[in-house]
């Protein structure tokens, strides 16, 4: 625009620069507050300071942004008159851009403010460890903790990796993880020194290759669980006891595998090897840890910087090993909570063997090899055995948190062979020592085993004359030989002295025991000799002296085995063995007192008429 200026003092000329000068501020005006339109300014208010003349309500500007930048109605108010701006002109621009600037900074503060997290509400979880038995399936360890078969069926469906769970193995870890309704939320599968399996919830199915323990969960306090150790302790809900950590400890659980030490147990997690030491040298028992056993479970209640609270021990099934903090060293204790024990029965008729006919009436392994222990004292359970040979027997079966574990020792048993009936029972004395006897106090036991080793065959029985395989003569064969596989052990017949040890011409390496002034056993064609064994050293019955060899004259693996009564050699398969001594006097009364409902229950389940009555009588009620 262009101003005409007129010579003089022209009032007409004033009036005009006047009325150019409050157009230009009109403009200006006009400019600012199109201008604040397009910064998206919320409101610039005329009561923040401004001139006196624009803080009254008919002189305020405002400016409404929308979301979309246009311009509300309210930001097209009255205008203040051009007298008031002319007087007010340089405070309003002033003070109007400290409140825009103000103004624009706000928003900008705001969207780069952090947004505020919502955390997911977190899930409380109890865990269930588990070491797999003998005997271990993943529907019985569901069903001991009462967890449905439908759960067991959903993991099972989670993928092909999961077939393992079929196969579990004896020494295998399962931890499970339940919520507070006791729905599975994941499972962990961990085979010593192989692969880990992690099962988690996925909805109402599970999928595999997912942490187990979803990242908001925690586990319950179980504090109220700990273990309290009392003459009659009940075993926990779980085959461990309950020791969980208490805030802010974490527990950290590791499965000894092959080659494990506590050293690198310790350095494969960051342990402190510092506290590894310390933690050995707590006491005797501490030392347990310097012997760990594959399979063995350890469980370290650690700090938040990694360091070792406790550290609990599982040596087997019954004991546990308990390392506190104490200070800057630790404290141990050794924890025994002995398992439940059951009385359990069964009986049989032998057609072909005692093993099968064993197997037959539910009997372990382990059972059935006590009973040839019993009664093989008296009898020969690979030559003497007939079909029609009748056996009973009472026994313990142990338990822990209501599941069986394994069996414990025969109570009471009575063994028919060939006509000829011999019953036991099982006498524990005060000082915990146990031995076997008939129910008149006399011992079972030999002086002798009638045979001192698990033989496969008799090879060549005791004879006055015997072809011998080797020299092709007629001569004397003053011994029994066991035929056996090689390394096979040997096993002293009777408590004795070594009287001699050595190689012996065609006996080859060769043993001979002095069983008191009357009784001598020789031992020959031995593969080797028990470590540390020498003449003059003190033998136990049973005790293992060598192992079947070839050595000698001899044409294959075998024990050649002598009894000699008075230096005259007799025949070991139908010698009379002496006795052990009865039960002592003192123990007598005692013993009938004990023993008697244990021959009341042999005499009723030996008797088929006697035993077919009290299962009745069982089923009855």
């Amino acid at each position: 625009m262009t101003l005409l200026s007129y010579p003089g003092n022209d009032p007409h000329g004033r009036r005009w620069q006047l009325l150019a000068i409050g157009l230009a501020l009109l403009v200006i005006t006009a400019t600012l507050v199109l201008s604040s339109r397009g910064t998206g300014a919320s409101t610039v208010d005329g009561y923040r300071g401004f001139a006196p003349s624009l803080a009254a309500p008919e002189a305020v500007v405002q400016v409404n942004a929308r979301q979309d930048g246009s311009a509300s109605a309210a930001g097209m108010e009255a205008i203040p008159s051009l007298q008031s701006i002319w007087l007010d002109a340089p405070k309003i621009r002033l003070r109007y851009s400290r409140s825009l600037s103000s103004a624009v900074r706000a928003p900008a503060a705001i969207a780069n403010r952090e947004p505020v997290q919502t955390q997911a509400p977190r899930l409380v979880l109890r865990e269930h460890a588990i070491t797999v038995r003998p005997g271990d399936s993943l529907s019985t360890l569901f069903k001991a903790r009462g967890l449905t078969q439908k759960s067991l069926a959903a993991v099972m469906a989670a993928g092909k990796s999961t077939a393992v769970l079929s196969r579990l193995r004896p020494g295998d870890r399962i931890t499970v993880y339940t919520d507070e309704a006791g729905r599975i939320q994941g499972l962990v599968h961990a085979r010593p020194r192989g692969k880990t399996l992690n099962v988690a919830r996925d909805g109402e199915a599970f999928r595999t290759g997912v942490n187990a323990r979803p990242a908001n969960a925690d586990l319950a306090d179980l504090a109220d669980l700990a273990l309290t150790v009392t003459a009659t302790a009940d075993n926990s809900n779980d085959w461990f006891e309950r020791h969980e950590p208490t805030p802010p400890l974490r527990r950290h659980s590791v499965s000894v595998g092959n080659g494990d030490s506590l050293y690198s147990i310790f350095k494969s997690n960051g342990f402190p090897l510092a506290e590894l030491a310390a933690i050995v040298k707590a006491s005797k028992d501490t030392r347990r840890l310097t012997r760990l056993v594959p399979g063995q479970r350890l469980d370290f209640h650690l700090t938040a910087d990694n360091r070792v609270s406790k550290l609990v021990h599982y040596l087997d099934d019954t004991r546990t090993l308990h390392v506190d903090r104490n200070g800057s060293g630790y404290d141990s204790k050794l924890v025994h909570v002995p398992l439940d024990s059951h009385m359990a029965t069964a009986a049989g008729t032998i057609d072909a063997s005692l093993f099968v006919a064993g197997q037959r009436a539910g009997l372990s392994n382990k059972i059935i090899m006590q009973l040839v222990e019993i009664f093989g004292w008296d009898v020969d359970f690979a030559l003497d055995i007939r079909a029609g040979d009748r056996f009973a027997v009472v026994y313990e079966e142990l338990y822990k948190n209501g599941e069986k574990l394994k069996d414990g020792n025969i109570l009471a048993a009575v063994f028919t062979n060939q006509g000829k009936t011999t019953r036991i029972v099982r006498y524990q004395y005060s000082d915990g020592r146990s031995a076997y006897f008939t129910p008149e106090g006399v011992s079972i036991r030999k002086a002798f085993l009638r045979t001192p080793v698990e033989y496969t065959r008799i090879s060549s029985r005791f004879s006055r004359s015997r072809k011998h395989p080797r020299l092709n003569r007629f001569r004397a064969h003053r011994g029994v030989d066991y035929a056996g596989p090689r390394g096979t052990p040997v096993k002293a017949a009777g408590d004795g002295k070594v009287d001699y040890i050595g190689y012996k011409g065609g006996y080859g390496k060769t043993i001979v025991l002095r069983h008191g002034a009357t009784y001598t056993t020789l031992y020959a064609h031995m593969l080797r000799y028990a470590r540390g064994l020498r003449r003059g050293q003190r033998v136990s019955q049973g005790q293992i002296i060598g192992y079947i060899g070839s050595t000698g004259l001899s044409t294959g693996p075998h024990l050649h085995y002598e009894f000699r009564v008075r230096g005259v050699h007799r025949n070991p398969l139908s010698v009379k063995l002496p006795r052990a001594a009865p039960i002592e006097k003192e123990y007598k009364q005692d013993f009938l007192v004990k023993t008697r409902s244990l021959i009341a229950r042999l005499n009723i389940i030996s008797n088929p008429t006697l035993a077919s009555d009290e299962r009745r009588l069982t089923d009855s009620h």
